[in-house]
């Protein structure tokens, strides 16, 4: 009977315990201090929920009555999330709530819609000299973004030319991808038929580089054979360094492509006695500041020259077939210089652009027409630990599942 007594005593203890970590009852006071994994927290800590909204100016004066419009979409995520059972009366975490319309993207696309963010954070409640802290930024969080194709993809290989995503599952009948060059992993939600991503032939890449190298030796022809008039704040040793980032900044571009290529122009710059390229050795004076401007524009010019004449030699040896075909692309190809591999080789990926249709200018500026909802975590994983900062990553975890959460906030959507 003692045995059966202490057994109960035990298995009582765990379920009650595992029924204040999740539920986290009124009993248990608001300010008390729980240690875990060598930091102080306050799970029980009832915060206030923070709501912002932020507009970009010239939007607004540009379009005011469709800014009422989309607010009111971006309020409406809000009473989404808040009312939901999970962020309803959140205890041991900090929620905030942001809407953001979005200035016009930089490159004009000729995209007529309004770009806005909504973002949920969830900042874990520490206990510092025994009142509530919270870090500078989220500790786990989801954004969604409406009509910005950009957030599609990781960072282009060149120009608007992308590595495709990898769709790694479904989320409410939308695909889960894996950008592969971006850290978080997206959902990408539409109301039509029209693919994401359109394909990028071999042939159509290739020209592309040539064309990105062959501006760029017009470019530095122009302008890198005239040094600037020196001012009282260009000192040489500044002149140097401005020198040295640069080269290191068009090296990168090239090892992109051609690691070898990259290799061999490090070492001709090292070999020409640049100062500031790897030893820190060189002359010294304004006459020396100078002539190693000369050097590193000489080495830049050669090296999109070399790239231009490999990449020629590499066109004309494919067949008309092999032009036309879908482009598979890997970082870490060093056979050639535009990194194109064949079909399905190891670690590469097809290359894309998106799709531009899936914004249709037709529609009101206010429509949203493309939701791409950017986690920092992958959806859907599951925390059996719930205490510190898993706190805050098992709620967002625990919130990917919420089907009447994520199925009406789609349903916002206006194509």
């Amino acid at each position: 009977m003692p045995i059966l007594r202490y057994f109960l005593s035990v298995t009582t203890g765990l379920v009650f315990q595992a029924w204040l970590t999740y539920a986290q009852p009124l009993q248990v006071h608001p300010a008390t201090i729980v240690e875990y994994d060598g930091a102080l927290f306050m799970p029980y800590h009832e915060t206030p929920v923070e709501v912002s909204y932020f507009t970009d100016p010239g939007i607004a004066r540009r379009s005011p009555s469709q800014m009422t419009i989309l607010k009111k979409k971006l309020e409406a995520c809000t009473a989404l999330f808040s009312q939901d059972s999970l962020l309803k009366s959140p205890r041991g975490l900090k929620v905030t709530y942001r809407g953001t319309v979005l200035p016009p993207p930089a490159i004009q696309t000729g995209q007529k819609s309004i770009m806005a963010s909504f973002e949920t954070a969830l900042y874990t409640t520490l206990a510092r000299d025994s009142a509530p802290a919270w870090e500078a930024t989220p500790d786990a969080r989801v954004t969604i973004w409406f009509n910005n194709p950009a957030k599609l993809a990781g960072s282009p290989v060149i120009n608007d030319i992308y590595v495709e995503p990898r769709t790694t599952g479904d989320f409410f009948g939308h695909p889960e991808m894996d950008r592969i060059s971006a850290p978080y992993r997206i959902v990408a939600v539409k109301n039509n038929t029209l693919p994401f991503f359109l394909p990028v032939t071999r042939e159509d890449f290739v020209l592309t580089l040539i064309s990105y190298f062959q501006s760029s030796i017009e470019k530095n022809e122009k302008t890198g054979n005239r040094l600037p008039t020196a001012t009282v704040h260009d000192t040489p040793h500044q002149k140097r360094e401005d020198g040295r980032v640069k080269f290191y900044n068009d090296l990168e571009k090239i090892r992109k492509m051609d690691p070898e290529l990259a290799d061999k122009l490090m070492q001709a710059y090292l070999e020409a006695g640049v100062p500031g390229a790897g030893n820190g050795q060189g002359g010294s004076g304004q006459g020396s500041s100078q002539g190693s401007g000369q050097v590193d524009q000489n080495i830049v010019l050669n090296s999109w020259r070399e790239a231009v004449r490999k990449l020629k030699t590499e066109m004309n040896a494919m067949s008309p077939t092999e032009r036309k075909s879908q482009a598979w692309w890997s970082s870490t190809e060093e056979t050639n210089v535009s990194g194109l591999t064949y079909p399905g080789a190891s670690g590469s990926r097809p290359l894309v652009r998106i799709n531009r249709a899936l914004i249709d200018p037709t529609l009101a500026p206010s429509s949203i027409q493309l939701m791409v909802v950017e986690w920092s975590m992958v959806p859907g994983t599951g925390f059996s630990e719930t205490t510190g900062y898993n706190l805050a990553f098992g709620t967002l975890s625990h919130l990917s599942t919420e089907e009447n959460l994520w199925i009406p906030l789609f349903r916002l959507s206006d194509q």
